[in-house]
This record gives structure tokens, sequence and C-alpha cells, in this order.
């Protein structure tokens, strides 16, 4: 199974004077390419009105222009304006949409992307340049691309059972949307005031948007959006200082970043069937435990998400800690894979996880890899490998 991992989306935000705002709205007025309307659900208390410019969406880009409404005790100097960049770095660069593709952090690639933006806010009358925007949100994403669409199915399907931090709420597409049922049974998403962990069937997506014929294989994409108060902290100021240095530093560590969110939501342990969950919770030494860790997968089984599970199961808050503890010596996921999927495990190995598991060195494994003997792809830096494919190899050598 191939892997990839880069940026998908970034936002760029400017304050503006009301002359600066006048400037740029009556130019993307002017144009007669795409569409400038109001947004009808966006509301203010401050009495702020936004606009959507889609002109230049060819180019991966979407403008968000704000204005406060002058009041009597508002002079035009202290009315608020600014501008919002939406963009999606690798079709601006390429120009045009690629959904298999996301932007990496090369300097070449930065250059360009300094570039492109400064020539497009220079093209819309906004006197300023690329560093000088203030960078508010990034999209990191970790894509998968399995063989078979039941990987996608069954993965949406374990992961939104699995547990999730207390600050963060689920959120899911309202009846406003078209086709809403549908988006939901092929998404999944939590959110808090900085960061939005969404996992979502691409091919999907894809599919609403007509552009299937583009790319009709199975993708699951893992997306950590996060506002400029979060991917910021911790950043030296020199780093801090400049856009491309952000974005540099914010890519090369975006696969670590994935992977820590991944953590937080057990996603690291690999999901099991059914059945190969509750012969190893068989393994457990207290018959209580057993009772409550069995009583949860099957709970888990029924519900479809993991504190309807919780609340079903009557556990209290101190055997569910132990539950969980076990679960974790364990090394698998409560919940669990079903027998009927055909899929026996999802896990992705590092090269330090696959050695242990074969009992071997890391430096071999890296040679096993090299020669082709183990199935793996390069994420960033580093080698991952899906266990599957080490049973493969275990296959093919008690063959040989």
């Amino acid at each position: 199974m191939d892997f990839r991992h880069g940026i998908h989306t970034i936002e760029f935000f400017r304050r503006m004077s009301q002359k600066s705002f006048n400037k740029v709205f009556q130019h993307l007025k002017s144009l007669n390419f795409g569409k400038l309307y109001p947004d009808a659900t966006y509301h203010s208390d401050k009495g702020i009105e936004k606009y959507i410019c889609t002109s230049y969406c060819g180019q991966g880009v979407v403008l968000y222009l704000y204005k406060q409404k002058r009041s009597r005790n508002k002079t035009s100097k202290n009315i608020a304006c600014s501008i919002r960049f939406r963009l999606n770095p690798h079709t601006l660069l390429r120009g045009e949409y690629s959904p298999k593709k996301v932007f990496t952090a090369k300097e070449n690639r930065l250059k360009s992307l300094d570039n492109r933006m400064t020539g497009l806010l220079h093209k819309i009358s906004l006197d300023c340049d690329f560093e000088q925007l203030t960078l508010s949100r990034i999209d990191c994403c970790l894509d998968f691309f399995p063989e078979s669409q039941k990987w996608v199915d069954e993965a949406l399907r374990v992961i939104r059972r699995s547990p999730y931090m207390k600050q963060y709420k689920l959120c899911t597409f309202g009846k406003e949307f078209p086709n809403h049922k549908e988006k939901n049974a092929h998404s999944w998403r939590i959110c808090c005031k900085t960061t939005t962990l969404t996992v979502y069937d691409k091919t999907f997506q894809l599919m609403e948007e007509d552009l299937l014929e583009q790319y009709d294989a199975p993708m699951l994409r893992f997306e950590v959006s996060r506002s400029g108060s979060k991917f910021k902290r911790g950043l030296s100021d020199e780093v801090k200082g400049s856009n491309k240095e952000i974005l540099k530093t914010v890519i090369n560590e975006s696969e670590k970043t994935i992977h820590s969110y991944m953590k937080k939501l057990h996603a690291n342990l690999p999901f099991v069937r059914y059945s190969d969950c509750i012969a190893r919770i068989e393994t457990v030494k207290h018959s209580a435990t057993r009772k409550n860790m069995r009583l949860l997968v099957e709970k888990l089984s029924d519900c479809k998400s993991y504190a309807q599970a919780v609340k079903n199961s009557g556990l209290s808050e101190n055997k569910l800690r132990t539950v969980r503890k076990q679960f974790e010596k364990l090394g698998v996921q409560p919940a669990t894979l079903r027998d009927t999927a055909g899929i026996d495990e999802l896990k992705i190995l590092t090269v330090k996880e696959t050695a242990a598991l074969l009992k071997t060195t890391r430096q071999q494994v890296r040679k096993m890899i090299a020669n082709e003997e183990l199935p793996a792809v390069k994420v960033g830096r580093e080698w991952r490998v899906l266990k599957a494919g080490i049973m493969e190899f275990f296959e093919k050598q008690i063959c040989y």
C-alpha cells in the first residue's frame, strides 16, 4: 500500500485600510470570470460583511473579503477590513487540480510559491508581497492508497469508534448540506478551537465533485488542520519571521505531527478482527477485567461511536481506565474489524517495529526493503511497512 504526506491547504490573512479594500473589491468586481458574491450564511455580531471571490479557483485560490458596516459611532478610519486567501499550493504551482498530489517543502517550490502569490497580490491591486501575509492555517495530510475500497470503508468504521480527547467535539454535516447523510457516512471529524482532525474517503469526495475520472482508485485521507496559534507554538522567532521557513518546518514535521494525533486517538494500535480480539482477551488473568473488556468490544460493535458504547456499557471511569490499559498491554484496539470484512488487521509499522516483529536489526530491515524482499513505502525520510506485507513475506519464505 502506498502513502503520501504533505500540505493540502494553506490560509493567509491580511488587514487592510478601507481605501485598499475598496480598490481590491472594485478590481475583483470588474473581472469577467468567476464570481464575487456576499456570503449569506455568514453572521457576525460586530456587523461584518463577508464576500467570496471564486475568480482564481482555477489556480487553487479562493478569496474571502471582510468589511465592517459603518455605524454612527464609527468613523471611516476605524472600519475593520481584511482579506483571507485559502489556497491549494500544489494547484497554484501546477495550474491544475490533482487529487493525488500534495505540497512538499523543497526550496524551489517554496520560492515558486512566493513568486506566484506575490504576483497574484499585485494583480488584484493589493500592495504587499507573500512575506507580508500572516499565515493563519495549515492543513497537513497523510494519504493512504490501499488495494481495495473495503479497506477504506473498514478503516473509517473502526476509527469513528475510537476514543478522542475531551477538549474535542464531534463535527458532522448538518441538514443544510446536500447529501449530508452520505457525507457523514464517508467521513469523520472532531474539532476544538485550534485544531480539526478529519478522516475521509477521498474517492467519495471526488465522485461528489465529478472528478472521479481523474482518479478512481481507493484513497483514505487523514488530515490535521491547525490554526496559526497552534502550529507556530514552539517555533523560534527566526522561523516565525518568514512564511517560507514556517512552511518548511511544518512540512518536515508533518508526518510526526499526524502520527502524534493518531496516537492520541489510539489509532497507533492495530485494529484486529472481532474473533481475534476476543481470543486475545482470554489471555488476561482477572475474570472481572476479561468480562468488562468483552463488554466494551461488544458495545463498540453495536454502537456507532465510542462515547455511546461506553454509555451503554455502564462501566465506571475506574473500570474503563483498567480496561483501556489492558487493551494497550495486549496491543490491540477494542474497536474491531468485522469478521466478514476479509481484512485480518489494520496496522502500519515503522522500521523499528518491523525489526522487533522479525527479531532482527533495523539495518537488516532496511536492507530487505532495498532488495525488494519486504514491501514498503517511503513517507518523508522514513520507511513504513504494512503488517500484512510482513505476513506475505513469511508465506513466501515457507513456500520456498
